[in-house]
């Protein structure tokens, strides 16, 4: 099983000017004097940056690679005490280049993001399974790709797990409405299946949330 990061992890990186606020369980948290602040937050499976400064997200960047992680963190925090976060555009703003750049167009917005939410959270008999590809996303994600097993349970699909709510960074996010339970052992699989496709089928419809189906995934696409 994949491990967070830990303290000893960044033990070898130069803060430069840059002081360590909180620093506990998967949580690392710094400070500029500029304004800046960095936090980081680290998962077994994914390790997840983000940018601040002041009350304004500049940078957000997702990974799935321990190693690759580390070194995108190494050349933010030079970036930053070279200063070249000061004048750097917002999240939102960035996210905007992206899909002008690229000619995306949108079909999604936080209104149906919210129903999605409220289907999720209220109607479904679980919080199914799920992975999502965000505008900024590190090319290294190879977690988006299909499910390749049933997973053992649902997922929590709460602010933190689901990129903060930002829904205008996310391109699209596949969902799994499917998880399977084994009680059998290591050699005969004895599995309890839980599938609630017919209703996340039926929500989306009475929600007119437009989605694809492949295979046994439903995608719901921000932009394409």
């Amino acid at each position: 099983m994949k491990q967070s990061l830990a303290f000893h992890d960044f033990s070898g990186i130069d803060f430069g000017e840059g002081e360590i606020k909180y620093h506990k369980g998967y949580i690392l948290y710094v400070v500029w004097g500029s304004g800046i602040r960095l936090k980081v937050i680290s998962q077994p499976y994914y390790q997840h940056l983000n940018i601040f400064k002041e009350d304004t997200l500049l940078y957000s960047l997702r990974s799935s690679q321990k190693e690759e992680f580390l070194s995108y963190v190494r050349n933010i925090i030079r970036d930053i005490n070279a200063g070249k976060y000061q004048n750097k555009k917002s999240l939102k703003e960035q996210a905007f280049h992206i899909i002008q750049k690229r000619n995306l167009t949108s079909y999604m917005n936080n209104t149906k993001w919210y129903k999605l939410l409220k289907i999720i959270n209220e109607k479904l008999p679980f919080r199914p399974p799920y992975v999502y590809k965000l505008l900024s996303d590190a090319p290294d994600r190879e977690d988006i790709q299909p499910f390749e097993n049933l997973p053992q349970s649902p997922q929590c699909w709460c602010g933190e797990c689901f990129n903060y709510y930002r829904f205008y960074e996310i391109e699209y996010i596949r969902i799994l409405p499917k998880y399977a339970i084994n009680h059998g052992g290591l050699l005969i699989e004895k599995l309890e299946i839980f599938d609630e496709t017919k209703e996340l089928l039926h929500e989306l419809d009475q929600a007119h949330i437009p989605y694809e189906r492949d295979q046994q995934e439903i995608i719901i696409y921000g932009y394409r």
